[in-house]
């Protein structure tokens, strides 16, 4: 029993923070887990032989399945020039992933500002200083934080279709999900993990921004007036 009080003392500490800072906190280390993960996937199936890329920060990692089982796993970085994936892709003399390298990368850049800009906004919260910041600067903070979490989440929806229909050249990547049959295949491409969790991220840490500005212009709202009842005869 005894070893339960550090684990009781730190589940009060996480209470103590609030719902707005408890949001904030929660954001930052979905954010950090986001870094970690990829953004975006693309898999081919042909026969048998079933491929799966994940697309990350540096490298992208190819899972190979035939009829089903586990065959090998490939990482190679957006600089190698040997493709992961069998043609159509560019011959073996350039990059074949370099424009989604490209994008995926200022992605993942976007991602650590969000880090910081909800670092900054937690640590003003912690100080108390929400409670004496004027409504306006309240709504400013909250707008920042709005502002650079949409960019972060939908930056690589507009970026990396662009960017893989370049890299593939031979059909048309038309959106971060979607399908298309190509050279004797079936591709299929969508979110990565990073990226739904960064899409959890960007709610929680809005809802931590917005709430203390909510709070203030429910406080500059004067109370109804009590109901008038005329005095008993």
């Amino acid at each position: 029993m005894p070893a339960a009080g550090p684990w009781r003392a730190w589940a009060a500490r996480v209470i103590a923070l609030k719902p707005p800072r408890l949001a904030l906190g929660l954001a930052i280390v979905l954010v950090l887990v986001s870094l970690a993960l990829p953004l975006w996937s693309l898999g081919r199936v042909a026969g048998s032989e079933q491929d799966i890329g994940s697309f990350s920060w540096t490298a992208i990692t190819t899972t190979t399945y035939i009829s089903g089982v586990w065959d090998r796993t490939t990482i190679l970085p957006y600089t190698s020039s040997q493709s992961p994936f069998p043609s159509p892709f560019p011959p073996p003399s350039t990059p074949a992933f370099r424009a989604v390298g490209s994008a995926l990368a200022t992605a993942y850049l976007l991602n650590v500002v969000l880090l910081v800009v909800l670092a900054v906004v937690f640590g003003l919260f912690s100080i108390g200083y929400s409670r004496t910041m004027p409504t306006l600067s309240l709504l400013i903070v909250s707008l920042i934080v709005l502002g650079v979490a949409l960019l972060a989440l939908f930056y690589p929806i507009v970026a990396v279709p662009g960017a893989a229909t370049t890299d593939v050249g031979t059909f048309t990547i038309d959106g971060f999900w979607g399908s298309d049959s190509a050279a004797g295949a079936l591709w299929s491409w969508s979110p990565g993990l990073g990226w739904w969790v960064l899409l959890v991220a960007v709610i929680l840490g809005t809802v931590g921004a917005v709430l203390p500005y909510v709070k203030s212009i429910r406080a500059m709202v004067p109370p109804a007036p009590e109901d008038w009842r005329p005095p008993a005869s």
